[in-house]
């Protein structure tokens, strides 16, 4: 049985976390495995999910939406024999070879070879127990982790002021989204990554702010042209999706007790102030921040990344 090649190809954007090269959580993407020729499909999803699992076991945050890193691989050719006893069992040798690269510079960080051996009723059982040597205790596996997450920042030290003139540019087109993706993907341990907070943070209240104005205004418009019980409704559950520290929320409140007054009707606001306290904490920022990058990217036009320029 030959097994040719199994690309992972594609892609993931770096969402960070923690303090240095070794502690610092990088992210890296793994998209659905592509099939060889004789590749049990089954097999080729249980390696995905596996290379999840033990990267994020290993300090990674293994992710589908595309983006700049990622980690790909292949099988070696591979030769299965009968393994001899009862019920003509089989026996599978091959060698899973791993990469973790820069699809946007075309680069590979770091590489390791796994030999895998698995004995089962079938070639596809066989290979499914062989993949069982591949997990966050091995050494090599974690060695070679740490060997591409350690170029990663690397490469994140040498190339922030990139991110961050992508997230002005986004910035000035008001782009908020995007801004964030970019302004939020450099990881914590890494050099620029104060500056980076910083500008996300100014952006996030740039987009809470603009945002708030354009709800305001949906809101002043449906109490305008109907200044009835259902008119404060309507012109209500516009006023209730501005955040408490939008620029414009102190019109909000007065438009809110100006719509009770007239109908005669209570809108909560004292739930709204309250928050008010939970988002001013900076960190609690910043997690909004990535989390409207993160769904930004996701919303992304996937694309198929062709990583025959990878040397085995």
């Amino acid at each position: 049985m030959k097994l040719r090649q199994i690309l992972l190809g594609a892609a993931i954007a770096a969402m960070p976390v923690a303090a240095a090269a070794a502690d610092c959580e990088i992210g890296m993407g793994i998209a659905p495995i592509m099939e060889g020729d004789q590749v049990p499909a089954a097999v080729a999803r249980q390696l995905e999910a596996k290379l999840k699992t033990v990267l994020t076991h290993v300090g990674v945050a293994a992710g589908d939406y595309d983006c700049q890193f990622f980690l790909t691989g292949r099988f070696d050719e591979a030769f299965s024999q009968e393994a001899g006893g009862v019920g003509g069992r089989v026996l599978v040798k091959t060698n899973l070879q791993l990469a973790i690269c820069d699809g946007e510079n075309r680069k590979v960080f770091a590489t390791a070879t796994f030999p895998l051996k698995g004995v089962g009723a079938s070639d596809q059982q066989a290979l499914t127990r062989a993949l069982g040597s591949l997990n966050a205790r091995n050494p090599e596996f974690i060695n070679f982790v740490e060997n591409g997450k350690a170029k990663i920042v690397d490469y994140f030290d040498k190339n922030y002021p990139t991110y961050m003139a992508k997230a002005q540019k986004a910035l000035k087109a008001r782009d908020y989204d995007e801004a964030l993706y970019w302004s939020t993907s450099i990881p914590e341990c890494c050099a620029g990554y104060a500056q980076a907070a910083e500008l996300a943070s100014s952006i996030y209240q740039d987009k809470i702010d603009y945002d708030g104005a354009m709800l305001l205004a949906q809101a002043e418009g449906e109490w305008a042209s109907d200044p009835s019980a259902e008119g404060g409704r309507a012109a209500y559950g516009y006023l209730s999706r501005i955040d408490p520290s939008a620029a414009c929320y102190a019109k909000a409140k007065a438009l809110g007790k100006k719509i009770s007054a007239s109908v005669r009707e209570d809108y909560d606001f004292e739930t709204k102030e309250k928050y008010r306290n939970a988002v001013e904490l900076e960190k609690q920022r910043i997690d909004a921040a990535r989390q409207v990058a993160v769904a930004w990217a996701q919303n992304q036009p996937k694309t198929v990344v062709k990583n025959n320029w990878i040397a085995w």
